[in-house]
């Protein structure tokens, strides 16, 4: 919520003292802008107010109620918006041939960069793939129940409609918590799934993670190990089933989820098969490098800084294992900065993330269970025992887990066997993109190539 308000401060600096600037700004009023940040769509537009027109943003994930500035400046062509409240700054300067504004905002000790394209009107999501009921397939709502007594999972098994026994898979979502449908800006790819498996003659089995939707259990402390012993719950539950023959089930994961399927395959002879969608064939630790080199490259932020913020990831990854809960995680961070960037500005250490205030995110993010486990896991120690049947599907543009690198791994860690597929213009959700970068994954409508859901279902069904 806090991210999101800074969002929304963000819009409103850029269109301060409007009244000031009335000229200027009649020429935006009524048109929409749209961004998305900290994982929510903004629309920004402009609306007239007596004699002024002001700005308005509208959050279309939360209500999508209007959104005023307390207080914004318009000078030339940059827009400064500020709220005391929520110590939130932001700056935005219109650029007249893109017709877009770009800039930044800040609030505590998030800070991102942030652009407002413009839309014809207000957001509206067209997700042309969802399916809509009446559905073509059956669904059972099941539960899934573990020893321990403090968890249970919630789920819907979707099993096509005819007789028999099918084969079936367990989808298994990326990291940070999902729901059954592992939804993320409107798409559902989850039931996407679920759908076209369904109609090609395959059981699937989704859930929500421990702690979201219908399910219980704590995430907060819950690793990467934890989801593995999920999933494979998941994975016996569908072995019990009537309608599932148990000698073809197999587990699909996504991003984080394919690491897990890996896990579980390792460690259960059972598994018929295991697919990747966006999966990992590198360490935790490397993934994130990776990731941020990419990302960082795309926004064209010089080599030379991109290069600072990963010698300093490294370290900070020694200091996460080695600094226990009440050692001083924020001095250790800061001499690790203040000795690879005794050059940089402070502007420029915001630019990386590595200046004082992103310190006090880093130590957070740095002690989590989930996160210090996640850099220490890696396929070399599941891939080489998994026994059965791997295909792995990356996208060329993917810039979550770089697909190249980490198909080429996968196929080196699997004596050669796992089928990999590098998909031309697919980024992380395997969607069809123009850069790869998330914040193309709300405007997009597609929620998952087709092509990579015919890859999927012909391969499970191969004898």
């Amino acid at each position: 919520m806090k991210r999101l308000f800074a969002l929304l401060t963000l819009m409103a600096t850029l269109l301060s003292n409007a009244n000031a600037q009335s000229t200027s700004l009649r020429d935006f009023e009524g048109r929409y802008w749209l961004a998305v940040a900290v994982q929510l769509p903004l629309d920004l537009t402009f609306q007239r107010s007596g004699d002024s027109v002001v700005p308005v943003i509208y959050s279309v994930f939360q209500g999508n109620a209007a959104i005023h500035p307390t207080s914004w400046s318009f000078s030339g062509d940059t827009l400064v918006f500020r709220n005391k409240d929520i110590s939130l700054k932001i700056t935005a300067v219109y650029n007249r041939s893109a017709n877009t504004f770009d800039g930044t905002f800040k609030q505590f000790v998030t800070s991102e960069r942030i652009t407002f394209n413009p839309t014809e009107g207000p957001f509206k999501a067209n997700r042309p793939q969802t399916p809509q009921p009446p559905y073509s397939f059956d669904e059972e709502k099941v539960t899934v129940t573990f020893k321990d007594g403090r968890t249970t999972l919630s789920g819907t098994l979707t099993l096509p409609r005819k007789e028999g026994r099918f084969p079936a898979v367990v989808l298994v979502s990326g990291s940070g918590q999902q729901n059954r449908d592992e939804e993320i800006f409107l798409h559902k790819p989850f039931l996407v799934i679920a759908d076209y498996f369904a109609r090609r003659g395959i059981a699937v089995l989704r859930y929500d993670d421990r702690g979201v939707g219908r399910s219980t259990g704590d995430a907060s402390k819950a690793t990467t190990l934890d989801f593995a012993n999920d999933a494979r719950g998941a994975f016996d539950f569908l072995r019990k089933h009537h309608r599932i023959d148990r000698c073809r089930i197999g587990i699909v994961g996504h991003s984080e989820g394919a690491l897990i399927a890996q896990i579980v395959a390792a460690q259960c002879r059972k598994v018929s098969f295991i697919a990747f969608l966006g999966g990992q064939g590198c360490s935790g630790a490397e993934i994130l490098l990776q990731q941020n080199r990419r990302l960082f490259e795309l926004q064209g932020v010089a080599d030379t800084f991109v290069e600072k913020r990963l010698a300093c990831m490294r370290e900070f990854f020694v200091v996460a294992d080695t600094i226990g809960p009440k050692g001083k995680m924020i001095p250790a961070l800061q001499e690790v900065i203040s000795r690879n960037c005794p050059s940089l500005t402070q502007s420029q250490l915001e630019v990386v993330g590595l200046d004082k205030k992103s310190l006090f995110g880093w130590s957070q993010q740095l002690q989590l269970p989930w996160f210090k486990t996640f850099l220490k896991l890696t396929p070399a120690d599941y891939l080489p025992k998994v026994k059965c049947r791997i295909l792995a599907i990356g996208g060329e543009k993917d810039v979550q887990v770089p697909a190249k690198e980490n198909l080429e791994q996968i196929k080196k860690l699997s004596g050669g066997k796992a089928d990999t597929r590098l998909m031309p213009s697919l980024n992380h959700l395997l969607q069809h993109c123009t850069t790869g970068l998330p914040d193309e994954y709300l405007s997009i409508e597609e929620t998952i190539s087709p092509e990579v859901l015919e890859i999927l279902a012909d391969w499970i069904l191969e004898k």
